[in-house]
């Protein structure tokens, strides 16, 4: 097998894990080879605080009886190189006198250095960078480099872009599969939704999971709520107000000194700066609390305006088979400022998918 055979093993492990369990850590594959070509040990990174990948492929290498001072190690990822809640996977390699690491992609950590330190403890380090190994990490490379949470941007529309008509109603512009693949796999997939109270009481959505012939699922809540109309108890019978034993609703406002004794809400005060709340601030109040990827699932103003801050990184549209010929049925994005085709937001095109009569297009965002 070629180099990229064993980091493709590695990769197909490190897929295995639950990103929600290994939060905020990184997707991890890693195997031990040995000089025939055998491999002898693997592992991923299971659960945040607990074995990385390249301790349990050691671990398994050694009972194996495997002598490691002959093998090369195979990992998705570099080697972390500091103590964190586990210690450094450097250590481990440089005591056990692995001669050879071959990595799949560098660690944007600031205090990662493990190629570095191996080849100062004479390893050979090759770094031989795949694309689909570096895609795997991608929210954990935005947490770690634009020191923010990914945003995924989810909307339904008409083929004339709106996404409700005049009076907020958007019941139903996407089919049934549509809604099922957004509670399958962009709901499933975030660690939280952003959302506006002016949605939440409008819609009377319940924003948690619903998978056919599986048991609701929690799903945190961020929600702009600037004069805390949430609070008021006459919107305390809303949908989103189910019984939650783990997730959160987090009601962003600049307000401060509020407190709040209904269970599982926390308020989170932001200032505001020219008009919006300062969303560099946000972003790490909510890497604070884990919340590492979040599906925006809102009415045009705030998609907009998230798009103008630079906090999208993917939008995901499902375009359906309907037009609303109304000039005052609500766009996708709705902003009032002038905008030319020279600043247009451009997009890279990633996957586009049939969904019974609605195409669900997928772009990433070109910052």
């Amino acid at each position: 097998m070629t180099a990229e055979k064993y980091l493709q093993r590695a990769f197909l492990l490190a897929r295995q894990a639950n990103p929600k369990a290994i939060r905020p850590n990184p997707f991890v594959g890693a195997v031990v080879v040995s000089e025939n070509g055998e491999i002898v040990g693997e592992g991923f990174h299971q659960q945040s605080g607990e074995a990385h990948a390249e301790v349990m492929a050691i671990h398994q290498a050694l009972d194996h009886g495997t002598k490691l001072e002959t093998c090369t190690l195979y990992v998705t990822l570099e080697p972390c190189s500091h103590t964190g809640k586990t210690p450094p996977c450097t250590d481990l390699i440089i005591q056990h006198r692995i001669p050879n690491v071959v990595i799949g992609s560098l660690d944007p950590n600031p205090l990662v250095s493990g190629v570095r330190i191996l080849e100062e403890h004479g390893v050979k380090v090759d770094v031989l960078i795949i694309p689909e190994i570096v895609a795997l990490n991608d929210t954990f490379n935005i947490n770690q480099i634009l020191k923010r949470p990914k945003y995924v941007l989810k909307s339904a529309i008409t083929l004339n872009g709106k996404i409700a008509d005049n009076t907020g109603n958007s019941k139903w512009i996407s089919n049934e599969e549509s809604r099922n693949h957004v509670h399958q796999y962009l709901r499933t997939a975030a660690d939280a939704i952003l959302t506006t109270a002016k949605t939440v009481i409008h819609d009377n959505a319940t924003m948690n999971i619903r998978i056919k012939d599986q048991p609701e699922q929690e799903l945190n809540l961020i929600v702009f709520d600037r004069n805390l109309d949430l609070l008021k108890k006459e919107n305390h019978q809303h949908s989103i107000f189910y019984k939650r034993n783990k997730s959160f609703i987090y009601l962003v406002t600049d307000k401060t000194g509020i407190k709040t004794a209904l269970p599982n809400v926390d308020i989170i005060s932001i200032p505001m700066q020219d008009g919006r709340f300062n969303l560099e601030m946000l972003h790490k109040e909510l890497l604070a609390r884990n919340i590492c990827q979040v599906l925006i699932e809102a009415g045009g103003s705030l998609n907009a305006a998230m798009m103008d801050a630079k906090a999208v990184d993917e939008v995901y549209t499902f375009v359906c088979p309907r037009i609303l010929m109304d000039n005052v049925a609500i766009n996708q994005f709705r902003s009032s400022q002038n905008q030319t085709m020279d600043n247009a937001v451009k997009l890279q095109f990633l996957e586009s998918m049939t969904i019974g009569e609605d195409i669900l297009l997928k772009h990433k965002v070109i910052h």
